[in-house]
């Protein structure tokens, strides 16, 4: 890794951006987010990133009382869509999500998502720099980029028969089934 001034976030970005099309409903996002445990799914318009929708769009709807499952996308997602390259430097970034208020940065390069960069993704990087140039091995496994990887072997969901992860039921048991 560059030495920290000089650190780019082609260095630290994920590669596997989880998208939805413009024409899909909300559940399905939500879906997408439950499935591979992400805050956020990139929003496309034949496959150009157009906008994001986020966890905190969907609660700031839900508090509003909107019937959300069956909402397009395209109502609730955030835009205009706030990005960066990968060639930019990781500080810049802390600057940049800080004065747009974003916790996301979808990165573009030559008209194409490439990558995002997260709050988690600028953290394991702090930490990364904070403990160089001896990592413990402790630390080694927080801040290790998991990449998202389609899930083998999943339960299903006992209520309505989907696969748990994506499964947004809410399932309650009596204590005495328990």
């Amino acid at each position: 890794m560059k030495s920290a001034e000089r650190a780019l976030l082609s260095e630290i970005m994920t590669t596997n951006i989880v998208t939805i099309d413009i024409t899909e409903r909300v559940e399905e996002a939500i879906r997408l987010m439950v499935k591979f445990d992400i805050g956020s799914v990139v929003i496309t318009d034949k496959q150009k990133p157009v906008g994001i929708i986020t966890e905190r769009d969907v609660t700031r709807a839900a508090l509003r009382g909107d019937t959300l499952l069956k909402l397009p996308v395209r109502s609730l997602m955030s835009r205009p869509l706030q990005t960066g390259t990968p060639d930019m430097e990781i500080w810049r970034s802390f600057e940049t999500m800080l004065r747009l208020g974003v916790r996301r940065l979808p990165l573009i390069e030559n008209g194409k998502l490439v990558g995002i960069v997260t709050e988690k993704d600028l953290t394991r990087w702090v930490l990364r720099v904070f403990y160089e140039p001896k990592l413990p091995d402790e630390i080694r496994s927080l801040v290790n980029n998991q990449k998202i990887e389609a899930l083998t072997g999943r339960p299903r969901c006992p209520s309505c028969g989907r696969y748990q992860d994506e499964c947004i039921c809410v399932r309650t048991k009596l204590a005495s089934e328990e």
